[in-house]
């Protein structure tokens, strides 16, 4: 049985700290930044599903991520997809205070920090471009309604990641706190568990947005 893992570059290293010697599944990894592009975010995904052609089932590590997964569509084998909103609530799903955090935090996890779209990336973008006081005052400016930069501890992370957090926190002028997460969630979908956390879309059917609904 052939078994295909479409998923997002930010939760990666987590997925592969389980599976990264085993056979079972071929990963197709997609970038990171395409979660600031919902349309292309669309594309990708149904472009790798379509090149799947000889999938016995397809496992998306998405999430309902802004509308882009509606209209994907299942081609010859069903696809597989956790009813989450986003890769928040993937890390988070076990947290009765996620959607409370949502109004006050920004969250980002080892993934984002070794993303090639991290914040501080963005605030290296603009320093280059417009100086140093431009740069500082544009990120806290796109961060204003946010608190907290809440950091997502998945276990897997490096020696230097706290220093890369307080960094960020601190140029967008924002307070560092931190939270534990965990991607099991997606670990029981790859083992096969098949319940109300999942969607399951036959195949020549398409997700549409309110199956994701509670």
């Amino acid at each position: 049985m052939k078994k295909i893992v479409i998923g997002c570059s930010v939760i990666r290293k987590e997925i592969e700290k389980y599976y990264e010697n085993s056979a079972d599944f071929e990963f197709d990894w997609l970038e990171d930044h395409l979660h600031n592009i919902p349309e292309t975010l669309h594309k990708k995904v149904q472009s790798a599903i379509d090149e799947h052609r000889d999938a016995d089932i397809i496992y998306l590590l998405y999430g309902h991520c802004g509308q882009a997964l509606c209209d994907i569509q299942a081609r010859q084998c069903p696809i597989v997809i956790p009813k989450v909103e986003d890769c928040i609530e993937v890390l988070l799903y076990h947290n009765p205070e996620v959607n409370e955090m949502r109004r006050t935090s920004y969250f980002i996890s080892q993934g984002w920090l070794w993303g090639n779209e991290n914040l501080g990336y963005e605030y290296d973008r603009i320093k280059e471009k417009h100086g140093e006081k431009r740069a500082l005052r544009v990120v806290k400016s796109m961060y204003k309604n946010y608190r907290y930069l809440m950091y997502v501890n998945t276990g897997i992370e490096e020696s230097r990641v706290r220093n890369d957090c307080s960094n960020v926190a601190e140029r967008l002028g924002l307070q560092l706190r931190e939270t534990h997460g965990d991607i099991h969630l997606l670990l029981n979908m790859l083992d096969g568990v098949i319940d109300d956390s999942y969607l399951i879309i036959p195949p020549e059917c398409c997700i549409k947005e309110d199956m994701f609904r509670k």
